[in-house]
């Protein structure tokens, strides 16, 4: 109370102290505008109180000059009109200069909050960025945060990979993390948003009072204001400390996001190393076993009827088998990013050749082909594209029915050869078209789910795409390939 007084009563009894040090001038000196004293004394007050000491200093010197110094001397009343205008303009003047002093103060006050408030952030990100503990840092953050006024709460909440994991501010309760990543992956605030560079409060409930959640890039702040203690440069600071929470949230994601993307390359490599391993492992066993049957079968063997037929079976198996094996070798070769040996091709010829690789298979089945004569030749790996049309086509084959047609066809466009392989059938299920080229997933119930995923892979490390979607008839199967940059031999 006795501060809020104090500048008024100085400010009277500065009013007063001038008045006799102008009474005391004027009776050993006759010197005009000594009333410009009580503009310094107002000046004062303005620079050091602000505008409402300077109004009333202003008040009082003017009744003082008027009563002490304004002819008739001791009584308020103004004989000529000299007088009043020079009351006035007293009173005018006092009021200006008051007013320009306290805007002054004002201004510097605030620069110099402003100034603190930059000095503070900067020593905080200074020594958040430079800590080594992403974690260290933003307990430092929660600290500082809740040492503003107003603020009884400040807590960060990470989101790793779709989890909500409570990171510094104090405990969060189970309720509270649920809200948190409610808000997090609907990117709605609740209770406060940030506007124009300060925190803005909203009231979500009728009681007030509870957690505000504020979603950032990496995570959520889960912090709980008083707004009747709070004032504008406290949430202007709040603000600042929640951009810097989201600028260590996104570096912490970034680590982690790193660390994952590491332990994916190194389990993509020991898989295809055991791949690569197994299948080069296997490939003599089977090739021995293969030759074994073949020899077993022949006339010169002696067996039965039934038991070459039985044989033959076995070597069909067999056959399987070795194929299974190559695509888990291919497969791995592919993922540990093998060069291939590009020439230019026609596109016509590689269809022909797998055409020709599967003609038992596809005897009896209609055939469409939709190649112009006069295609632009493709630049790629020859093996590999062919690969690409065989799984393809025996894709094709699987789901075809048997009186159903298959069509294979390309065109070209600027650099690029579009090319699709499409059979009448049941169509993909929506939620299969996107899965339908991940490794070891299939429709088929025998089927190893290694064809598509290989194709994919092939024609990525082309330079190409591949889509499946479902048409009218059937099932199509589009990819594209780039062209040659020189003409292929016929």
């Amino acid at each position: 109370m006795f501060r809020r007084i104090a500048p008024y009563g100085t400010a009277l009894v500065g009013a007063v102290l001038v008045t006799a040090a102008i009474a005391l001038i004027s009776i050993r000196f006759q010197v005009r505008g000594l009333s410009a004293f009580y503009l310094l004394l107002v000046l004062w007050l303005g620079t050091t109180w602000g505008r409402g000491p300077a109004v009333a200093g202003s008040i009082a010197a003017f009744l003082l000059y008027d009563f002490y110094f304004v002819p008739p001397v001791g009584t308020f009343e103004v004989r000529g009109q000299s007088e009043l205008l020079e009351l006035f303009v007293l009173l005018a003047v006092a009021l200006v200069t008051g007013q320009l002093a306290s805007s002054l103060r004002r201004t510097q006050s605030a620069a110099e909050a402003l100034a603190a408030d930059e000095r503070a952030m900067y020593e905080l990100a200074t020594a958040a960025l430079r800590s080594p503990e992403v974690t260290a840092a933003l307990s430092l953050l929660s600290e500082r945060a809740e040492r503003l006024k107003g603020v009884s709460r400040f807590a960060l909440v990470a989101m790793d990979f779709g989890r909500a994991v409570d990171l510094a501010g104090g405990e969060v309760t189970p309720d509270e993390l649920r809200q948190a990543a409610w808000s997090y992956e609907n990117g709605h605030p609740v209770g406060a948003a940030i506007s124009k560079g300060a925190v803005t409060l909203m009231r979500t409930r009728p009681e007030g009072g509870g957690a505000a959640f504020l979603p950032l890039a990496g995570g959520v702040v889960v912090m709980r204001i008083e707004a009747d203690r709070t004032d504008a440069a406290d949430l202007r600071m709040l603000a600042a400390l929640i951009g810097l929470a989201g600028l260590l949230l996104d570096r912490r994601r970034a680590v982690l996001e790193a660390e994952r993307a590491r332990g994916f390359e190194a389990s993509d490599r020991l898989k295809a190393a055991i791949l690569s391993s197994l299948s080069h492992e296997l490939k003599s066993p089977i090739a021995s076993l293969r030759a074994g049957l073949t020899a077993l079968t022949a006339p010169q063997a002696g067996l039965q009827h039934e038991q070459r037929e039985l044989l033959q079976d076995l070597d069909g198996q067999a056959l399987k088998l070795d194929r299974l094996v190559g695509d888990m070798l291919a497969l791995s070769r592919l993922e540990a990013g093998v060069e291939l040996e590009r020439e230019p091709h026609r596109f016509a010829d590689l269809v022909g050749t797998a055409l020709h690789q599967l003609h038992a298979e596809l005897k009896g089945r209609k055939v469409k082909l939709e190649i112009a004569d006069d295609l632009p030749p493709v630049e790629v790996d020859e093996l590999q594209v062919g690969r690409v049309l065989t799984n393809l086509l025996e894709n094709a084959l699987e789901w075809a029915p048997s009186d159903g047609g298959i069509t294979v066809g390309a065109s070209a466009n600027e650099n690029r050869l579009t090319a699709w392989v499409e059979n009448d059938g049941p169509a993909i299920a929506p939620t299969d078209l996107d899965r339908i080229f991940e490794t070891f997933w299939t429709r088929r119930a025998r089927g190893s789910g290694l064809g598509l995923a290989i194709s994919k892979r092939v024609v990525e490390a082309h330079g190409g795409t591949i889509l499946a979607e479902n048409r009218r008839r059937g099932p199509r199967f589009t990819f594209t390939l780039p062209l040659a940059r020189i003409t292929a031999a016929r």
